[in-house]
């Protein structure tokens, strides 16, 4: 007996050892990551079945201080703050103050125009309005407050990009417009809704909306670079487009809060359907993104996600696999176009879900697959145009690409199929013509490399995608 319980304890401390030195090498991984991509510091937090499991930060919060990045540094999240406005609609939807199909012109001020009047609130949410992105006005600053009739008066003089429905495009400014239609519908500031029916009633002590003048602890710093160089990123926002990217919140609570909105605790259920639904549009496509949900599959991993980005100088995203359960949040203060968060999440996932990204998925024995994708890639950056190609993206393919996959090639060590996957309507995928993934792994020079080709629907690659 005495000695099964010592095998037992042995097994119980070798498993442990096991899972600190994991631990160990997925820190090495991060801490290596912002070195290498100059992000001054970087905080993140996994939550498995409702248990946080790792929140920790690295690197500066405040490169002038030195202050280091904790799981309390509290971040910019940008454009994850679209889930509060996507939310608050919903919840005036439930109060009977809205209908998401009727026009946003009964909802705005009078000035709106008549352009507009086709234009649902489901097409503000769902990224189908064709209205053009209020960051590409040049009249507009971060340095002076705007009303509603302001801000429409500076983004109603440009034409449609595609009537309402007809297509799918990313608008920022579809985002204040929702934050004006909450204003109207409920009579109360955006922000103090907000704080009102969502923030206060979870309970998260660290999310709140930016105000430079507010003394926030554990504020970190955002940074931008320019040349190279580290410099502040832009320290105000105007209150008129706070529902495009205007919180703060730590990894954790920003972790916390997408698992509160997952299990129903902040909209109803069917109000939740809506939200995650892919967007239909007119001519039958399927966009896997909701209502400031993006929907995506990778290895049959499915995950629920959002990324963020903003002047103030930060990047974050979270990922939320429903069948694992599991959260990942990661936020960081460099103004990056929210890549670097990217990159370090999908592996942070990986480390607790093996096969969400291609580093856990195993190779598949197929020695004539393996030696004809290995070919095409070989001709591909000799400057040829192999049969297996679609006319499209033998036209499209760059020199910086041919040239990259050049000098893989003459540093590879080892080269591995990896499988197929079907193309779904889980998949955010925006070419009708995609049909599924082939997946290879190249190992260079002591690291691994990816390259999925995108086939068509009529067998050719369509695209490939490299990843490192």
């Amino acid at each position: 007996m005495k000695k099964i319980f010592n095998i037992s304890v042995f097994v119980l401390l070798l498993f442990g050892a096991f899972e600190i030195a994991r631990a160990d090498k997925l820190d090495e991984f991060v801490a290596a990551q912002i070195k290498e991509r100059k992000i001054p510091g970087l905080s993140i937090a996994v939550i498995r079945e409702g248990k946080i499991i790792k929140a920790t930060g690295y690197g500066f919060a405040n490169l002038e201080l030195q202050a280091p990045a904790t799981k309390d540094s509290v971040y910019e999240i940008g454009s994850i703050s679209k889930q509060f406005a996507s939310e608050a609609l919903m919840l005036l939807v439930e109060d009977g103050k809205l209908n998401l199909d009727e026009s946003i012109r009964n909802y705005l001020p009078a000035n709106a125009p008549e352009s507009w009047q086709n234009i649902t609130v489901r097409n503000l949410l769902n990224h189908t309005s064709g209205l053009k992105d209020w960051t590409e006005i040049k009249e507009f600053t971060y340095r002076r407050e705007y009303s509603p009739e302001e801000f429409i008066d500076l983004v109603k003089g440009f034409p449609l990009l595609f009537q309402p429905n007809e297509n799918w495009g990313y608008s920022n400014t579809n985002l204040p417009l929702i934050g004006i239609i909450v204003e109207r519908a409920s009579g109360r500031y955006f922000e103090d809704f907000v704080n009102e029916r969502i923030i206060k009633p979870l309970n998260f002590p660290s999310i709140r909306f930016k105000h430079q003048e507010d003394v926030v602890p554990d504020r970190a710093t955002g940074y931008v670079l320019r040349n190279g160089v580290w410099k502040n990123g832009e320290p105000f926002r105007p209150r008129v487009i706070a529902a495009s990217g205007g919180i703060l919140a730590t990894a954790t609570d920003l972790a916390r809060w997408w698992e509160a909105v997952m299990t129903g605790r902040v909209v109803k259920q069917a109000s939740l359907d809506q939200m995650l639904s892919p967007t239909k549009l007119n001519d039958g496509r399927s966009v896997a993104h909701g209502f400031a949900f993006f929907t995506d599959v990778f290895n049959g991993h499915k995950v629920v996600q959002h990324f963020g980005s903003t002047v103030g100088g930060f990047g974050s995203i979270v990922r939320y696999y429903p069948k694992e359960k599991v959260t990942v949040a990661v936020i960081g203060n460099l103004e990056d176009g929210g890549f670097g968060a990217e990159y370090i999440a999908k592996r942070v996932a990986d480390h607790y879900i093996p096969g969400a990204f291609a580093d856990g998925i195993k190779e598949v024995i197929d020695s004539d697959q393996t030696a004809k994708a290995l070919q095409i890639l070989r001709d591909i950056a000799d400057n040829k145009s192999p049969k297996e190609m679609s006319a499209n993206f033998a036209a499209k393919v760059s020199d910086a690409f041919r040239k990259q996959l050049g000098e893989n090639l003459k540093q590879m060590r080892s080269f591995a199929y990896l499988g197929r996957e079907k193309i779904t309507t889980d998949h955010f995928m925006l070419d009708a013509t995609a049909a599924e993934f082939v997946r290879y792994r190249m190992t260079v020079a002591g690291k691994n490399v990816y390259y999925y080709f995108r086939m068509n629907k009529e067998g050719k690659i369509g695209w490939i995608v490299f990843e490192e």
